[in-house]
């Protein structure tokens, strides 16, 4: 039983990890800027008095990540043992002579580093977060911090691990493509996703109003290259369009695609209802339902994605 349900659960929580880490850095380049713009004199602040918070969350998060981490070396060790050879020998050929223990030593690293870099950032307490400068004001946008461009660049690299343990190494044709669609892929799912549930945990009043109307276009454009990247991605794994209905791959890709269209419909419809209503307490409250609704549905999605990508690609695919 635990052969079984192992691989999938490590692979979801991997990946739900990276999305929440991925939303994490979306919200300090993006999100906050825009909600501190969307408030009183006294955003920056309001804002900023967020920013432990949302830091601590993601320390957390990759504490949690590290542990899943050790978990995968068990499962890949599971599916490459060699019952005649010592155990011994088969983790050491996995982790040093192997490209998956290569991806996988330093993702252990990554994820040790940012779990210090956002636990002394969630110490330094609060601080001022720069309103966004409007498109074509005088006045330069605010740089963002050093420690958080280290953060981010850590997250970006993560994320390049993970897609260099995916099926997109499978596509011997576009390999450099498919990974880089492949981490566009995930960086646009924490944008979208990450960056709601991040939203939901810490915004209270006003700034939860004022982060779900700086998200809103950070939702859309995530959405778009979240559609164009899987697109493509899904062309790459199938190769023909009858093994989308003709093999268990293809089947399961299908579920997931009709789950993600569900999700993109809850956030449409949250967008177009929601948004609007979010200065009135009751208002405020359905768009909070819903938006997690949205996240959870997002969960699921992520289920069926750690089915998928345990599983054999068509024939001819690679």
């Amino acid at each position: 039983m635990i052969e079984l349900l192992a691989p999938p659960l490590t692979r979801w929580l991997l990946y739900g990890g990276v999305l929440l880490l991925g939303g994490v850095a979306t919200w300090r380049t993006l999100i906050a800027p825009g909600a501190a713009a969307r408030l009183d004199a006294d955003g920056p602040d309001q804002v900023g008095g967020l920013e432990p918070r949302v830091a601590a969350v993601a320390a957390a998060a990759s504490l949690l990540l590290l542990v899943v981490w050790g978990l995968r070396l068990y499962v890949q060790l599971l599916g490459f043992r060699d019952p005649f050879a010592p155990l011994s020998e088969d983790l050491a050929f996995l982790v040093y002579e192997t490209f998956w223990g290569t991806v996988w030593m330093v993702q252990g690293g990554l994820l040790g580093l940012l779990a210090a870099g956002f636990a002394l950032t969630a110490r330094r307490g609060a601080v001022s977060v720069p309103a966004r400068v409007e498109w074509g004001s005088p006045e330069p946008p605010s740089p963002l911090p050093r420690r958080w461009r280290l953060l981010n660049t850590g997250v970006v690299a993560l994320v390049a691990t993970v897609a260099l343990s995916s099926h997109a190494m499978s596509v011997p044709a576009s390999v450099p493509l498919a990974v880089a669609l492949d981490g566009a892929h995930t960086l646009a799912g924490g944008a979208w996703i990450g960056s709601l549930a991040l939203i939901l945990w810490v915004g209270r009043g006003p700034t939860l109003a004022a982060q779900l109307r700086a998200f809103s276009p950070v939702a859309m454009v995530s959405v778009g290259i979240l559609v164009f990247a899987g697109f493509i991605l899904a062309t790459q794994h199938v190769m023909a369009w009858e093994n989308l209905w003709g093999s268990p791959y293809g089947r399961v890709l299908l579920l997931k695609v009709g789950v993600a269209g569900s999700v993109m419909a809850m956030g449409a419809w949250n967008w177009r209802r929601g948004l609007p209503t979010l200065d009135t307490p009751s208002g405020a409250a359905a768009t909070r339902r819903r938006a997690w609704l949205e996240v959870a549905a997002a969960a699921l999605v992520l289920a069926v994605t750690a089915w998928l990508t345990g599983m054999s690609m068509p024939e001819g695919t690679h």
